[in-house]
């Protein structure tokens, strides 16, 4: 007995120990995967020039505010990013486990506008589909291309980012009992204008949207609402006027609710915290746009047909400014790179902003008032901006940027009323070098303040960059763009920029 024991037992405690030791091996090799974290930096040093004493219009729009408007200049950047450990072997368990991520990035420009700029710096964690951020961070709001559109209508990522404590959903999460043919996601935030001409303003921002269509699905309908609100706030030009109480706006928490978040207009036209001006209208100045999207996926390549229709009252949400809005149809190639040349992305755009719901506020035997006055604003005086730059599309210019010629209303933005037509593409030349290619025509009219028989300007710009590696330098890339304006609108300029990028993870 003891004889073929032995014979029996010892080969099944060799198997028992392999088995053993290999499921040592994938457990170590799982918590060694889940310890793994992405650490990376980057710099990049670089000028710009310019045939006029302005950087032309795609150097400079969309870019957070972190380009100057005076050339030349020389700029330097670094950046730095961290992760959290996250498996690599089973990613739903990544999306079940708490994760976290700093970022930040600085910018030092110097030349005529010398400034140390920070571009981002926050702290974020994730769990699942829900996300919690504080901080300065990029941020797009609204569906576009946010690579070659023209700027998503108001929140396109023209200005700095403001800083902000944000919460919400930050990508689509399906609802199961409807087998996740419906989804949705939103966002909550409250955010601070920091060094600005008023003091002591804020910022809420709210999202929804909802999608019809599976995840993996070829076909998905979008549609959803970005509302936004600068307000609180205190300045010398208000004191005395009938806009403010002792040059202070009103930030009580009661005020915040009823005529921030839910939008609602004062029962009393005037109290001790506001005048008749916030009792007539809403407290704080309200910006949103409604979006409806499109998309479809043919092979490799994924069709958008998108709308983003502007609001600053009831006039534009019951839709008594049509057709003002930015309609947009975009192309996107997942295909395996070319030779010679790749077309990556496509992007044709058309803004309207000219109707306005009409020339005048008060229009007769209608209960909306017209002359909604885009971007501008009778209490901030700078209106729907940030340190000087538009918070939304950027072909909504400011006074700061546009020429002499154009008609000077005192408006912060004194030539809201655009008609553009806008192209943009991307690919590979030669499998590695990336382009982008913008062309821009527009036609500015003047506010709504001023008749609409002033005469209007015609601008044209564009956009040629390249993105090449340098084979001697490991993670290293040459940058190169050349821009062009020509119009009435804007100062002619040709100019460009070189840089060279660093990469550096651990």
């Amino acid at each position: 007995m003891m004889k073929y024991a032995k014979k029996n037992y010892f080969p099944k405690i060799e198997i028992f120990r392999k088995s053993l030791l290999f499921s040592i091996l994938l457990l170590y090799s799982d918590s060694f995967a889940q310890t793994i974290s992405e650490t990376s930096t980057s710099a990049e040093i670089g000028g710009y020039v310019s045939s006029s004493d302005q950087v032309p219009f795609w150097l400079r729009a969309n870019q957070w505010g972190s380009v100057p408007l005076a050339s030349p200049f020389g700029t330097a950047r670094l950046g730095f990013r961290y992760q959290s450990p996250t498996s690599l072997i089973d990613s739903s368990a990544r999306n079940h486990r708490l994760r976290y991520e700093f970022r930040a990035e600085a910018v030092a420009n110097t030349g005529t506008e010398s400034k140390l700029v920070l571009l981002e710096a926050f702290g974020k964690l994730r769990w699942k589909q829900w996300e919690l951020m504080a901080g300065r961070q990029r941020q797009i709001v609204g569906i576009v291309d946010s690579t070659l559109s023209s700027g998503s209508y108001s929140w396109s990522g023209n200005a700095l980012p403001i800083p902000m404590v944000w919460f919400g959903l930050a990508e689509y999460l399906p609802f199961d009992f409807l087998k996740n043919f419906i989804s949705i996601k939103g966002s909550f935030a409250h955010g601070w204008f920091w060094d600005t001409y008023i003091e002591k303003s804020y910022l809420h921002q709210k999202t929804l949207y909802g999608r019809i269509g599976k995840p993996e699905g070829n076909v998905h309908v979008q549609i959803g609402i970005a509302h936004h609100v600068m307000w609180g706030g205190e300045a010398d030009y208000l004191r005395g006027t009938n806009l403010a109480v002792n040059g202070k706006l009103t930030s009580t928490f009661q005020n915040y609710i009823s005529g921030i978040v839910l939008a609602q207009i004062p029962k009393q036209q005037s109290s001790g915290q506001f005048t008749n001006f916030d009792g007539t209208n809403r407290i704080g100045n309200h910006v949103g746009h409604i979006d409806m999207a499109v998309d479809w996926r043919i092979n490799k390549t994924k069709f958008m047909l998108y709308r983003q229709h502007p609001f600053e009252d009831a006039s534009g949400l019951q839709f008594q400014n049509l057709p003002d809005g930015l309609y947009g149809l975009s192309l996107q190639r997942n295909s395996s790179p070319a030779s010679f040349f790749t077309l990556k992305g496509l992007v044709v755009e058309f803004l309207h902003t000219k109707n306005q719901s009409g020339d005048f506020f008060t229009i007769p035997g209608s209960r909306f008032s017209g002359a909604d006055g885009y971007f501008n604003h009778g209490q901030y005086k700078e209106g729907w901006s940030y340190k000087e730059r538009g918070l939304g599309n950027p072909f909504i210019p400011t006074q700061i940027e546009v020429g002499g010629e154009v008609v000077q209303n005192g408006l912060f933005f004194p030539t809201n009323r655009t008609i553009l037509y806008h192209l943009g593409m991307n690919g590979l030349l030669a499998k590695k070098v990336k382009f982008m290619i913008k062309f821009s025509n527009s036609r500015h009219y003047p506010a709504s303040a001023t008749p609409i028989s002033d005469p209007t300007f015609q601008q044209f710009s564009s956009l040629l960059a390249f993105d090449a590696p340098i084979s001697l330098w490991r993670d290293t890339r040459l940058k190169a763009q050349i821009a062009y304006d020509k119009g009435g609108v804007l100062p002619d300029s040709f100019g460009g920029y070189l840089g060279i990028k660093s990469y550096f993870r651990k």
